[in-house]
């Protein structure tokens, strides 16, 4: 019997440890990903004379997807990535009709790796962190919502939102034409600074809006570190 387990043990070790650490030591990645998304409201802190709560802007969560490139550097410890992320949402103004609207973020970050690469490490968790830009795909009218108090001044230009999160890569052992692929599971907040809407008082921007997303994909590495 123990030598039933050592063999088991040995045969499940050749199995997976090539696979982890080719997986680990690429030096350039590229992956796509899908999941959910949530926002906080587009009107934020937003306040009308006579009215003791004013109505939230709202973009419906529901799905996103995504694309990332990376690169990582010297060890495999940190890297660099770029990436983008679109979805349709529903966008919900008091007093209006619903409609649909393409919102997409852009961003470059900084990534880093919590455990170094290592042939035992099947889960490779890291933090990522950057900035890049959020658009909302307003329309380009003047408008004024009362029950929301705030204007939108037709300005529908991307906003810079810093952003950062953490993943979890997964090691899988499957390849695509000869290179590892792995999944990728990673939550980030992309975080708008000022509001494309303004205070209906003040003529103020209005606050931070938080984009949320949650997401799992696929990623395969190319390139080896040494």
């Amino acid at each position: 019997m123990r030598h039933t387990r050592t063999a088991l043990a040995a045969g499940f070790a050749a199995l997976i440890v090539p696979a982890t650490i080719d997986a680990q030591d690429h030096r350039f990645g590229a992956g796509y990903n899908a999941g959910a998304v949530w926002f906080s409201p587009l009107n934020p802190d937003a306040q009308q004379v006579g009215v003791e709560t004013v109505s939230d802007i709202e973009l419906a969560p529901g799905w996103v997807a995504g694309l990332q490139f990376e690169n990582w550097f010297g060890s495999g410890r940190a890297g660099g990535r770029i990436g983008a992320a679109f979805t349709t949402r529903n966008l919900s103004i008091p007093g209006e009709d619903d409609r649909d609207v393409d919102v997409w973020m852009l961003d470059a970050a900084f990534m880093l790796r919590l455990l170094g690469p290592h042939r035992l490490n099947v889960v490779a968790p890291y933090i990522v962190g950057g900035a890049g830009l959020v658009g909302y795909g307003l329309r380009s009218d003047v408008e004024t919502h009362i029950p929301a108090g705030a204007v939108y001044d037709g300005d529908n230009d991307a906003r810079f939102a810093p952003m950062g999160g953490i993943g979890f890569d997964i090691l899988t052992g499957w390849r695509w034409d000869d290179e590892p692929i792995g999944i990728r599971i990673e939550a980030t907040d992309h975080v708008m600074l000022e509001s494309p809407f303004r205070d209906i008082e003040t003529g103020d921007r209005l606050g931070m809006i938080h984009n949320v997303r949650i997401t799992l994909g696929l990623f395969t590495g190319f390139g080896v570190l040494r």
